[in-house]
């Protein structure tokens, strides 16, 4: 992403989802909002995470982590975006 001000929804996922915090849908949904004055729904956030070509071509792929809430016993799901290196040179 180039612009300072994002033009899609995608690249406002990526905004906030790029700095190395984990975040659940619903604190990217209000850090959204917070930031940039937009009412993404956590699916369509979702979906847009979930679009990992689209990512790619940002130069960003996606990590997640689960925490298992002990008194309800379902997982809390985490994400955020990692830029991707060029590791391996294939010649």
């Amino acid at each position: 992403m180039q612009s300072s001000i994002p033009k899609s929804q995608q690249e406002r996922v990526i905004a906030i989802c790029s700095d190395g915090q984990f975040r659940t849908l619903e604190r990217i949904q209000l850090e959204i909002k917070r930031r940039f004055n937009k009412y993404d729904t956590t699916p369509a956030i979702s979906a847009r995470l979930r679009e990992n070509a689209t990512l790619f071509k940002y130069g960003f792929e996606k990590e997640k982590r689960r925490i298992l809430n002990k008194n309800t016993g379902k997982y809390c799901y985490y994400y955020t975006l990692r830029k991707i290196t060029n590791a391996i040179s294939i010649q």
